[in-house]
């Protein structure tokens, strides 16, 4: 009988290890099929080229790349990118440079293969992605006309403004006011751009756009701000950008007897009213467990000191 129950345990876990060895042979299998499928593929791509001129004299290519992870757009990091001028072929490439975490490939344009002999000075840059082993190959272009981009500020009768010319080459190369352009005004904080005002100004038929400046912006300790002028996304000029430091804020002050007790002071220094806040409500804490582990000491001991009950008959 023993012999006959052994044999029976024996098939009843053997069909189960069988089973589950299958179970985790397929599961191998298709995951092993899945990972050399992706090995030997490549992502598709998605890219984007952005042109950016900075005060007249530094222009910036930055291209960025982007596949489709779980779906959702996500930055490709390590993808080698190649700038081109006017068309993607090695006698016309400008330089190249190798994505960063979030997909972005920067590339500062060398001066000596900016111009062009394009009476109009419009330009053809071309971003390519040739032969990776990350994603398919994939070419993106933006055409941009040279412009001359300024920003003057001027300051009479307590009244503060920032004026902005832009000019650009006509069909025979002479400088003509570009108007009907959007322009954005800001002033650079710590943290990033504090717009001026909801609405950017507009050029007007002779190029130019003047706008007040608001009083009562804090600077450095000398007073100093930095105000930003941007052409943002311009189908003709793309990206422009003029800054000019100037002091129009109010000098910033540091005591350190007020600042010593902020937030961001050292923790010798923190706020008294955080350190009472915050050491109320570890008494509050300790003195509840402490309280509880003295109610149930009380608890232990009357049970041991209450007297047996006896039964009778």
């Amino acid at each position: 009988m023993n012999k006959i129950n052994t044999i029976r345990c024996l098939g009843k876990y053997g069909l189960l290890w069988a089973i589950a060895l299958l179970f985790g042979t397929t599961i191998a299998v298709a995951q092993s099929g899945k990972d050399t499928t992706a090995a030997a593929g490549k992502a598709d791509a998605s890219m984007e080229l952005k042109y950016t001129e900075f005060n007249n004299k530094t222009k910036v290519l930055e291209a960025t790349v982007k596949t489709k992870v779980e779906g959702a757009w996500r930055g490709m990091n390590g993808v080698v990118v190649k700038f081109y001028q006017d068309e993607a072929v090695p006698g016309k490439l400008l330089g190249e440079a190798t994505s960063n975490k979030k997909g972005t490939a920067v590339l500062i344009l060398p001066e000596a293969k900016e111009k062009t002999a394009n009476p109009t000075s419009e330009y053809t840059y071309i971003a390519a992605i040739e032969n990776s082993d990350q994603v398919e190959d994939n070419q993106e272009e933006v055409k941009v006309t040279e412009s001359a981009f300024d920003m003057t500020l001027s300051e009479e009768d307590s009244v503060r403004q920032v004026h902005i010319s832009l000019t650009a080459p006509d069909a025979t190369g002479k400088e003509v006011p570009a108007g009907d352009v959007e322009v954005s005004l800001y002033v650079e904080r710590m943290f990033g751009l504090l717009k001026l005002s909801d609405d950017p100004e507009t050029t007007d038929e002779n190029g130019e756009a003047t706008a007040d400046f608001p009083a009562g912006l804090r600077g450095d300790t000398a007073g100093n701000l930095v105000i930003v002028a941007r052409v943002e996304d311009h189908e003709r000029f793309g990206n422009l950008e003029f800054r000019r430091k100037i002091n129009w804020g109010i000098p910033l002050v540091i005591d350190p007897e007020r600042d010593k007790h902020q937030l961001w002071s050292s923790r010798a220094n923190a706020p008294i009213y955080l350190i009472v806040i915050v050491n109320s409500l570890l008494v509050g804490i300790w003195g509840v467990i402490l309280y509880i582990i003295f109610q149930t000491y009380k608890i232990i001991k009357l049970g041991r000191n209450k007297p047996p009950v006896s039964g009778t008959v």
